[in-house]
């Protein structure tokens, strides 16, 4: 996912950020290798609960990381007076949009007439080609809703969660400007008010509450909202966020561990995960002055966004080849080094120089 505070200057980035965000992305590529095995193969490891559910906890992790970096960086400039609405806009639409609409065409257009790039759909869901009138809610943006329908469009699935993250950011700054003092207060009632209606979805299980209850783990608003807090903790240098040591993250992370291993395979509660996330980040941040962090992973994390939107198309080529028939541990080496390498091909082609656009414009006076 990318990072919102990457054209800053040197003095805040926070490498080890950058290389938690790879590790998120690594433990998507492990999921998915295993998600396109059981699409062609019927491979059952990706039912494993384990298995399922990693790509799923990385996601939370990216939600939260975001949340955290939007909301951090949008109070910072603004305490600074370098911050208005129509240059975040503009820097998202410049930082999200390249890329996503790059994938998007290549998916619909390109990728399917490419041999070596057959893709096998399960039975249980469409795909999105044989019904070509859901292509409008991947050109608006909205990518969420087929895939909530089980409508996929190939190596374009990881969209989803861009879209869901897009409509979220088109509020927040507004909450900002209009709460201001009060945002702490306004993230807590939103967040409780979440879970609340959510968990009153399984108290009156009818259809449409059975539908709510999906749909609200689907969206994960609420792992958003809590990185979004984090990030007013930190800004605030709330004593919460400043004191998480290496202690905390222990004595947490063992029932997180104990907590992943036993959930079910069609278990839909993931906020645990993101209380843990935002301890993580906590503890990133403050020892960020002694925490060498390895430059391939941190590499790994600066071209993430690309390596997420990218990672199918290598592993659909790798498994038509075979490889995954060879060796898994194979498979997972080639996997990850090939949607490094084109990973790397995307960021310098598509997402650079529209970093560098957006740099342009933002230099010259509003």
């Amino acid at each position: 996912m990318p990072d919102p505070t990457e054209n800053n200057t040197a003095r805040h980035k926070i490498l080890s950020l950058d290389a938690m965000r790879g590790a998120l992305a690594l433990m998507v590529l492990i999921s998915h290798v295993n998600l396109i095995r059981l699409y062609f193969r019927g491979n059952q490891v990706y039912n494993n609960p384990a298995v399922y559910h990693l790509g799923r906890v990385a996601l939370v992790g990216f939600f939260v990381l975001s949340g955290y970096l939007i909301t951090f960086t949008i109070l910072r400039r603004m305490e600074s007076g370098q911050w208005h609405l129509r240059g975040f806009y503009r820097a998202r639409i410049f930082r999200i949009w390249p890329l996503y609409y790059t994938v998007i065409l290549l998916a619909i257009f390109v990728l399917p007439h490419i041999d070596a790039l057959h893709f096998t759909m399960p039975p249980s869901v469409i795909n999105a080609h044989d019904a070509p009138e859901y292509y409008a809610y991947y050109f608006f943006f909205l990518p969420q809703i087929p895939s909530f329908q089980r409508v996929i469009l190939p190596f374009a699935e990881p969209t989803w969660s861009i879209g869901v993250e897009e409509i979220f950011y088109l509020v927040i700054p507004l909450a900002v400007l209009l709460a201001k003092r009060k945002l702490t207060l306004l993230l807590y009632v939103f967040i409780i008010l979440f879970v609340a209606i959510k968990y009153a979805c399984v108290l009156f299980p009818g259809f449409s509450g059975k539908f709510l209850y999906k749909l609200m783990h689907f969206y994960r608003y609420d792992c958003i909202a809590l990185g979004c807090l984090a990030g007013v903790m930190h800004f605030n240098n709330s004593k919460w966020f400043t004191r998480i040591g290496a202690k905390h993250l222990l004595m947490a992370g063992i029932p997180i561990l104990l907590y992943f291993f036993r959930m079910e395979r069609k278990s839909l509660e993931y906020f645990p995960f993101a209380i843990y996330f935002v301890m993580i980040i906590a503890f990133l941040v403050n020892k960020n002055h002694v925490i060498k962090s390895p430059k391939w992973l941190v590499y790994l994390g600066t071209v993430s966004y690309s390596f997420y939107l990218t990672h199918e198309i290598a592993i659909v080529f790798l498994v038509n080849k075979g490889v995954d028939d060879i060796s898994m541990p194979l498979m997972y080496v080639l996997s990850l080094m090939s949607t490094l390498g084109l990973a790397s091909v995307f960021y310098f082609a598509v997402e650079k120089p529209f970093m560098k656009w957006r740099e342009k414009l933002e230099a010259k006076p509003v």
